[in-house]
This record gives structure tokens, sequence and C-alpha cells, in this order.
């Protein structure tokens, strides 16, 4: 078939050319495609690691800034001024500048961010931030505070969210005396004797027996001066409200000048300045007695409290739930 060797040989070596081509080029194939899948695997973790990070650094960015709300008490005065450039919008009661150990927030302070939040909020946040920030009291009888209630737009994925338990002390009040009526705290009234005991030799305000389910009286004092009466409205109220011990009574007077004029209890805050008035007189200062008559019943104990509010303080917000700080979930959204 071939004519010679040379042509042969010439034919075997354009075949074994051929072959070694081929192999080349399914071998670069094969490196192309594995260097494909290689970047396309670097991509994936790239996004991912990419992903991660952008995921982990929203979180530090929510938690920082809800730890700077809760924790401090944010520029001094901050609250009482409308001026939001270089402030720091703490929401912590003040302590002498230590760190909130209670979590207690100031109502006052959550008002300020309500009133000013978007360019409060941009002194913690980044310039590109959004946020949320509603606080949830337990108690039943009080209203969430949206402080700000913006929602993300549904493309946002990536939202990280703050869950924190804080104390919330919804009103600045003052407690000028707490009377105890049950048994387990009794001796948690006032060791100093009522001035109605054994009055002109003949007993009188014996404290209530709970082993022996003997009526009697708990008493305690507070001072006043003509000062207070000029800036604060008092009340009487109890804890619960709504008494079960149907014969509970109240009444209030001075040492000097005592009376045994008896007052029912009412579900309602009683405002008590006309009476405060009356025993004060003309005096500057002068103590005040709290009586406060039980039947000594286990089932049907109470608290009785005498507060201070500032004058002219609306009776509706006069509540026995803002005496003491109110446990609250303290809700956070941040996103990019």
């Amino acid at each position: 078939m071939f004519k010679d060797l040379k042509t042969i040989k010439k034919f075997f070596m354009d075949k074994m050319g051929l072959v070694f081509s081929i192999d080349v080029m399914m071998a670069l194939i094969l490196v192309t495609i594995t260097i494909g899948m290689s970047a396309n695997a670097l991509d994936i973790v790239n996004f991912k690691i990419t992903d991660y990070s952008a995921g982990k650094s929203l979180d530090r960015i929510a938690v920082d800034s809800a730890d700077i709300l809760i924790n401090t008490p944010g520029s001094s005065n901050w609250e009482d001024s409308n001026n939001t450039m270089f402030v720091t919008p703490g929401l912590a009661e003040d302590n002498n500048g230590s760190k909130n150990s209670t979590n207690t927030l100031s109502i006052k302070k959550i008002s300020q961010l309500k009133d000013n939040y978007n360019s409060l909020i941009r002194n913690i946040l980044p310039k590109e931030g959004h946020s949320s920030l509603i606080i949830y009291p337990t108690h039943s009888n009080l209203n969430p505070i949206e402080v700000n209630n913006e929602t993300p737009i549904q493309s946002k994925s990536d939202i990280a969210v703050v869950n924190r338990t804080v104390l919330v002390r919804f009103a600045d009040y003052k407690i000028l005396t707490i009377i105890y009526n049950h048994n387990w705290n009794n001796s948690e009234n006032t060791s100093e004797l009522c001035p109605h005991y054994n009055l002109n030799n003949i007993t009188k305000h014996d404290k209530p027996d709970y082993n022996t389910d003997t009526p009697g009286w708990s008493c305690r004092y507070f001072k006043i001066n003509q000062n207070d009466l000029n800036t604060t409205d008092f009340y009487i109220l109890t804890e619960p409200t709504v008494l079960l011990d149907n014969s509970a009574k109240w009444e209030m007077d001075r040492p000097d000048h005592l009376n045994e004029d008896l007052e029912n209890f009412d579900p309602s805050p009683q405002l008590i300045n006309d009476k405060i008035q009356e025993i004060i007189g003309g005096d500057q200062e002068t103590i005040i007695w709290v009586h406060v008559f039980s039947t000594a019943n286990n089932v049907n104990t109470f608290k009785t409290y005498i507060i201070g509010v500032p004058k002219g303080t609306p009776s509706e917000k006069v509540r026995i739930e803002y005496l003491n700080p109110q446990p609250c979930f303290f809700v956070m959204k941040v996103w990019l």
C-alpha cells in the first residue's frame, strides 16, 4: 500500500501527532472545567463568607446600639434639651455616672427619644441604618410604647433583632409612706407608737392579730412642709385597688390634733390635698400620721400608699402600676 518506508513512517507520525493533539485538547478541556468549577466554588464560598460577615456585623451593630440605650444614661441631661447634635441617647436612669445594673429605663428619656428618634438614633447607628424600637410591658394594664415603629421593606432579608428584659419607671412619683395590712409583713410598719395608742389611759389602735383574726390598726407617718403643698398633689391608693376587706377604713391626723373621722377606701386614687392642707394649717412643717383599720384576715390583705405626684398631674395618670418600675420587653430591630 505504501510505496516506500519513508511514506509509511510519515503515515505513522501523522497518526501519532493526531492522537497527541487530541490528548492535549482533552487535557486542556478537563483543566478548564476544573478551573471553572473551582472558581465557581470559590465565588460561592466567598459570597457565603461575605454574607456571614455582613450578618455578624449587623448583629453587632444592633447589640451595641441596644446596649448603649439600655445600659447608659447617655449624654448629660440630654433629655432636657432639644439639641440632637453630638448627643448619645441613653435611656438608663442616672446613677451618678455608674453603669445601669438593674436595666431601669426612664420614661422621660424614652419620650424624648420618641419625639426625636430619627435625629438621635443616627448618633449610634450607621447613616444607612434603619431601625424600629418598641417596648412591651408585661403588665396587661399597660400599653406598648412605640418609640419608632418603622417597617422594613419586603426585599430586606437581613434584619437583626435584639430582645432584652428591662424595667421601665413609667412615672417619677414619690412614695411618702406605705402601710402594710398583712400578717407576714406587719413588722414593716413603723416601730413608733401610734399617738392614738393608750390615749387618756384608754387603749386604742391596737395592731391587728392575724393569728386570732382580731381586727386592728396599722399606722405610719410622714413629714410634710408648705413647699410640698405648692409643688405636689397628694393621693391615697391601695394595692389591690379593689379591696376584699369591706371593713377597711382610714384616717389621717397629727399627734397634737387627733381625730376619729374614718374614711372609706375608693377603687380609684383619692386626692387628699385639702385634708393635708387642713392638717398642716399655717405651720411650715409637720408630721402626719396615716391610720388604716383592717379585719386581720389573711385572705383580704392589702397595702396602702400615700404618694406625691407633680402638681397638675392628670388623675388618670395616677396609677398603682406607676409606683414601681415595671418589667418590659425591649425589642429593637436593625437593618441596612
